[in-house]
């Protein structure tokens, strides 16, 4: 590239002096006004956001390709950004090529070899996508090491930039390195067919480190030999056998990591992938992220400590519906089950007071924080009138009874239950047509006070931290009203499937096709569009799971959504109390969280 750069801008600039020197042989003044590159500044911010963009994700390979559990980037997740970046850097490098023509000068000498160097950035990416060769993430390693140091050779020769300086530091300081050994393997072959593979692999004594392809060619390979000298033996005694061989030589490569965790560059991607029980479906985070539970079709709920080791596998009746840590505390604990929810100890799993039986399965949970105090609903025996009456259930942190109003019982399709920060709880039932909210607190007060009556029969209940808002989804529609005043409960959207509020008392409503944001003045403030929104989760930013593959978190501000890299089918999604941590159940055999920025 560097050559055409040079010719295009080059040519115009010789060709103006020659004929100004056949016109006037006089020496022309010298010039104050530079003809060297304008808006470098901005350019060399530019490319040092995809260096550090690239230098991040390097980072996230090389630890998966290296067995580790946090920060990592699957290869082809890793492929996916290449791809993208690739497009980043021929906008990046078209803009450069437009702003060199007929320019001269320092600063254009050094921004050419850098816009050279990323387009070798994305060659290699792009060859890595495609095949996930070990070779092309090298080169990109040493391209991105290249092109660093291009950019802080620019940064010499622009005005001074603390924004581009602290930009280089923090690239340069994920160190991610790759040594490469030459290794060597015996092949054999082609053979008519797998048959005849396994049967020339048996004769020469099925070696353990031996196999044959599936798939046409069909051939064995032996190997790899740590040194040629050890594969030139054994392709010698193959020979004395008959055995028609061939010795090649590959590269082989393993990559290290170094330096602080780019959290702030990979929040897109996995801050923890942790195995669990097959058939898991459920997932739970402690409120600030660090434990981690699993709830599986078979019953068990598999707690993880923060550095992933297993601590406990209780065992329930059936399927777990619900799962839900308290806080912190002293003492914390946590809460599992289905018909019947049971409460245990952190870390042990041992069990603690005593169990919640239910007419159905749990179908809610929370931990009030304030008042410290599980509770949970559920629909009857059918959800249907004839069925039984659902329930509600309170057990303190501990698992000990407590008293009135516990058990509340409640029609037979169950109750939606929500609490603010101060303690109260929300529950909206539905009868005669119409959606009732009422609130009681734990521990005070031993009857339930009506708060509200929503048109419709009710779908989902939510209130803000504050307790200044609440809303609520019926069939007729989504309201929202302040709780002080329910005179002022006002329709602002039609039927969607879920509402939750974030800690600044912005409303979002979930719909299949699209997300909605409220202001605290309930005006709205934003639509983005969804494939088909699933489940709703809000703390920093507002998560969503689109479908069944798809998460994706939104930009308070505009509605912006960044996808999240979770790699599979999700049958899960949650939130820890403070906001930061996501957590889903991928493939029902992987926990995976995220931490927002």
């Amino acid at each position: 590239m560097s050559g055409a750069f040079a010719r295009r801008a080059l040519g115009p600039v010789v060709g103006l002096a020659f004929l100004s020197a056949c016109i006037d042989s006089t020496p022309p003044p010298k010039s104050t006004v530079s003809n060297d590159v304008e808006g470098a500044p901005r350019l060399a911010r530019d490319a040092g956001a995809v260096l550090l963009q690239v230098s991040a994700y390097d980072y996230g390979l090389a630890g998966a390709l290296g067995g580790a559990q946090t920060r990592t980037v699957a290869a082809s997740r890793y492929g996916a950004v290449m791809r993208n970046t690739a497009k980043t850097i021929s906008a990046f490098n078209a803009t450069v090529l437009a702003g060199t023509l007929d320019r001269a000068g320092p600063i254009r000498e050094k921004l050419v070899p850098l816009a050279d160097g990323l387009t070798d950035v994305a060659r290699d990416g792009e060859t890595y996508a495609d095949g996930g060769d070990p070779t092309a993430f090298a080169r990109v390693i040493s391209d991105v090491t290249a092109g660093w140091q291009r950019l802080r050779d620019l940064s010499t020769v622009l005005p001074k930039d603390d924004v581009l300086q602290g930009t280089i530091a923090r690239g340069m300081s994920f160190v991610v390195r790759s040594t490469s050994s030459s290794q060597s393997t015996i092949t054999t072959g082609p053979y008519a067919t797998a048959a005849e593979a396994k049967q020339a692999l048996q004769r020469m004594g099925s070696p353990l480190n031996g196999s044959f392809t599936q798939i046409a060619p069909f051939i064995v390979r032996i190997g790899p030999y740590s040194d040629r000298a050890a594969a030139d033996t054994a392709s010698a005694g193959l020979t004395k056998q008959g055995v028609t061989n061939i010795v090649t030589d590959a590269a082989s490569f393993t990559f290290a990591r170094s330096g602080p965790l780019p959290d702030a560059e990979l929040w897109r991607e996995p801050s923890r992938i942790q195995e669990v029980r097959a058939t898991s479906r459920r997932i739970a985070v402690s409120s600030d992220g660090a434990w981690l539970l699993a709830g599986s079709d078979d019953g068990y709920a598999a707690l993880f400590d923060p550095k992933g080791k297993l601590t406990a596998l209780p065992q329930g009746f059936a399927g777990m519906s619900v799962l839900q840590f308290s806080d912190g505390g002293n003492e914390q604990t946590f809460a599992v089950g289905g018909q019947v929810v049971t409460f245990l100890a952190v870390p042990s799993g041992k069990n603690i007071g005593s169990g919640m039986r239910f007419t159905g399965a749990a179908t809610q949970i929370l931990f009030v924080s304030s008042t410290r105090v599980f509770v949970a609903a559920s629909a009857g025996a059918t959800g249907l009138p004839g069925g039984g009456p659902g329930l509600i259930g309170g057990r303190a942190a501990d698992g000990e009874v407590i008293g009135d109003p516990f058990p509340i019982v409640t029609p037979a399709a169950g109750a939606r239950i929500a609490a603010s920060d101060a303690g109260d709880v929300y529950v909206g039932t539905t009868s005669g047509g119409a959606f009732d909210v009422e609130v009681f607190r734990p521990g005070r007060d031993s009857e339930l006070a009506a708060v509200a009556r929503v048109a419709g029969a009710g779908v989902a209940l939510a209130v803000d931290r504050s307790a200044r808002f609440a809303a609520a989804v019926t069939d007729q529609g989504t309201y929202r009203f302040a709780l002080a005043d329910p005179q002022t409960l006002t329709r602002v959207a039609g039927v969607v499937r879920d509402v939750a509020f974030a800690p600044d008392g912005t409303l979002y409503a979930l719909d299949q096709t699209s997300l909605l944001a409220f202001g605290p003045d309930g005006a709205l403030r934003w639509t983005a569009p969804l494939v088909d929104g699933r489940r709703l989760v809000v703390g920093t930013r507002a998560v969503v799971l689109d479908g069944t593959d798809k998460v994706l978190a939104f930009d308070p501000a505009d509605g912006s959504a960044d996808e999240l890299g979770a790699g599979g089918a999700i049958s899960d999604l949650t939130m820890s109390r403070d906001g930061r941590v996501v957590g889903v159940i991928v493939d029902a055999r992987r926990a995976v969280l995220f931490t927002l920025p």
